[in-house]
């Protein structure tokens, strides 16, 4: 049976999931909206960083779409036990981008974008003991034999890639 305190942390820990997970994927379905016409519309109460961005973004409706879908996928993944920590490892990535771009171009929903990474900051807190797993299988060291001889012929070969890649493309 849960004790008050572990019934507490458990409800903050699904408001935070929840406000997440539903802002994500509002955000993601409203991609492509969000950056409609911006480039043919005129608005001078806009910043001229603000007004580069947008435009940028709203040049092609394939990349707020494509922001869009891991924004969604994101918002999905950290419902599920299963997949929580690499919703927060996909929405992180794409919170840190929005927040130095929102910082550098002088965009007004900087605030809303720190809340956020924040929020699935404190998730990650809450999953301390899986997010320890995680990081431990990846920088676990496994012992291969190696060839010192292959790896320099690899390396060198890597060069002539290289090369007849600047030659060619």
């Amino acid at each position: 049976m849960m004790t008050a305190k572990e019934k507490f942390s458990y409800l903050i820990y699904w408001i935070i999931i929840f406000t997440v997970s539903g802002s994500m994927i509002v955000y993601g379905v409203g991609k492509p909206v969000q950056f409609q016409d911006f480039k043919s519309s005129v608005n001078t109460n806009l910043s001229e960083g603000h007004q580069l961005m947008w435009t940028f973004y709203s040049y092609t409706k394939a990349y707020p779409v494509i922001i869009g879908i891991f924004e969604i996928t994101g918002g999905v993944f950290i419902l599920f036990n299963r997949t929580r920590i690499l919703g927060c490892l996909l929405l992180s990535t794409i919170l840190v981008n929005i927040i130095i771009q929102d910082y550098l171009y002088q965009i007004s929903a900087l605030n809303t974008a720190i809340f956020y990474q924040i929020l699935i900051l404190a998730i990650l807190v809450f999953d301390f003991d899986k997010v320890k797993i995680v990081i431990g299988e990846l920088l676990k060291s496994h012992r291969k034999s190696r060839n010192l001889i292959l790896m320099i012929v690899a390396f060198i070969l890597a060069i002539v890639v290289k090369y007849f890649e600047a030659k060619i493309i």
